[in-house]
């Protein structure tokens, strides 16, 4: 094949390092705001998103958006994502997404969905409309980061100081918020909606053991989903694995392993 996008190998690769390029900031976001349960909530209501698009016979992204937009606009109207009420109404809405999409896709027929593949991703079934859609949304996104990172930080670090800097706290978080539903929207066809949480924190709990500065954490976990994303297509390519839990399990490895140095390290000098 001539073209390169009829290379369905690299088509992977490619739309690996687009999710492994926003993954890295939006994951540090979301560790340091402590929201890696949010995108949980929203990866596991993805379903009840793809069985109402398919219902609805439009595009399952379309459905995806909709309900994950439609969660964070009540809860953002409701109570603060941190408060003990937040997270009691994540894991209902978590559970109940889940389930109420299962219901949903059980009913359609056999043929015109792989529930297999929304759980866990397909990397390697990446099509050129997949690329398309998640190179766009990279570049939006990464456009917000670059205009609002130093507000996205402040409010990481304190709200209270944010404010008093005359930040708008409630409207950056809600931005934020809204950028993890875009994310996990466009993310589902890679990773499924089960394993879409693990990518965006795991690399970055790992580089946040080096990190000194924000920026420098975004990118050893950039580096930390680069080896990931080696290990798990590896893994799938050789071993016949199935590529978005490898990618996970692949991100877990190196994350014991930085674990296991840095514990070494310390005993060193001690």
């Amino acid at each position: 094949m001539t073209e390169w996008l009829d290379d369905y190998l690299l088509r992977s690769v490619v739309a690996g390092l687009i999710m492994v390029i926003i993954a890295a900031p939006m994951g540090c976001l979301m560790v340091w705001q402590r929201l890696a349960f949010l995108s949980d909530t929203l990866g596991h209501a993805a379903v009840l998103g793809v069985g109402l698009g398919l219902m609805l016979s439009v595009m399952p992204i379309f459905g995806v958006l909709a309900v994950a937009l439609l969660i964070v606009y009540s809860l953002s109207r409701v109570s603060s994502f941190n408060s003990a009420l937040s997270e009691t109404t994540l894991a209902i809405i978590s559970h109940t997404g889940l389930a109420g999409g299962i219901i949903l896709v059980g009913l359609l027929p056999a043929q015109s969905v792989n529930l297999e593949a929304i759980l866990f991703g397909d990397l390697l079934a990446t099509t050129g409309t997949d690329l398309l859609s998640l190179l766009v949304t990279t570049l939006v996104l990464l456009i917000l980061l670059a205009h609002h990172w130093r507000s996205f930080v402040a409010v990481s670090v304190s709200r209270e100081i944010a404010q008093a800097e005359g930040i708008e706290v409630r409207k950056v978080q809600f931005l934020m918020y809204t950028m993890i539903a875009l994310l996990v929207a466009v993310m589902m066809k890679v990773m499924g909606v089960l394993l879409i949480a693990a990518m965006l924190v795991i690399p970055t709990t790992s580089a946040r053991l080096f990190s000194r500065s924000p920026e420098q954490m975004v990118a050893l976990s950039a580096l930390y989903g680069l080896g990931a994303l080696a290990g798990g297509i590896t893994g799938s390519y050789h071993f016949d694995w199935q590529t978005g839990p490898a990618i996970v399990v692949s991100a877990t490895a190196l994350l014991l392993l930085t674990l296991a140095i840095t514990r070494f390290a310390r005993f060193n000098i001690d």
